[in-house]
């Protein structure tokens, strides 16, 4: 602080000048400034009320009861346990609510208060402001939007990538299925096998197993259930890509494959599928 012309402090001056910028500080900010009574519950309002929730200082002349009223339903629980914890421990309250505009919709809210203790060391008193945040709030759902589509699209993109539906003829379709098969991938697969199907009105279904590097009790159980699905849309099953060790593999496991033609080669199952009469 500077000294006055006689060499001591300008108190007066000073504090003008630091509730001027306190003043700048609540406008640039948009703070809604509360005192709130313990005791009685009486809350005193200052700062930027009307661009925060629309009404003015006149209006807010309900204290607690009208500020717990004005939170949304489902936060106002929430608001109300924490500012019971943060009374109870004389300590900082910091939450997010939707909080009622005087025209009826609700604005989101950042609050952030201290409670003071009186002479009995309980709390007695809080001082905090709120700020509408509902800019973003919105910012940050339409970011999250952004994201969760960014990644249903990708997974779109890596379901069509990794179980792609190759038009042979006409009237038969493969399917070469390549790398790990889990659970998630082998539903994948059953439903782009029955849109393809359904879609290309597709009579021959070819499944070539040649990349697929482990074949397991949920890989046969994955091939079965497509099988039977899809010759409930009337079409007719060919497996390919069956090495010995496979074979081997699926008998141990029980596979009845007993409804699924079979072939060693993708070769095989296209010159098979071009003969057969769906």
């Amino acid at each position: 602080m500077p000294p006055s012309g006689n060499g001591s402090w300008d108190a007066p001056d000073e504090l003008t000048r630091l509730r001027q910028r306190y003043d700048l500080l609540v406008r640039a900010l948009r703070l809604m400034i509360y005192d709130y009574d313990v005791a009685t519950g009486g809350i005193v309002w200052s700062g930027e009320t009307e661009q925060v929730c629309g009404m003015s200082v006149a209006e807010l002349n309900g204290g607690i009861a009208q500020w717990e009223e004005a939170i949304h339903p489902d936060d106002r629980a929430r608001a109300m346990e924490l500012l019971g914890e943060a009374e109870a421990r004389v300590g900082q309250y910091d939450v997010e609510y939707r909080f009622r505009h005087k025209d009826g919709t609700y604005v989101w809210i950042l609050d952030r208060g201290a409670f003071l203790p009186g002479p009995d060391g309980k709390a007695a008193q809080m001082i905090g402001m709120m700020q509408n945040i509902s800019a973003i709030k919105q910012l940050e759902a339409e970011r999250l939007q952004m994201q969760a589509d960014v990644i249903a699209a990708q997974e779109r993109a890596l379901r069509e990538l990794s179980t792609p539906l190759v038009p042979i003829s006409d009237e038969a379709v493969a399917l070469p299925l390549i790398g790990a098969i889990d659970a998630r991938r082998a539903g994948q697969i059953i439903e782009t096998l029955l849109e393809g199907v359904a879609a290309r009105n597709a009579r021959i279904v070819i499944m070539d197993i040649t990349g697929v590097t482990t074949v397991d009790a949920m890989v046969a159980n994955m091939l079965i259930q497509a099988a039977r699905a899809v010759r409930l849309l009337g079409a007719r099953v060919i497996l390919t890509g069956i090495s010995a060790e496979i074979a081997q593999t699926l008998v141990g496991l029980g596979a009845d494959l007993g409804s699924i033609e079979t072939r060693a080669t993708l070769q095989d199952g296209i010159a098979l599928a071009l003969r057969l009469k769906p």
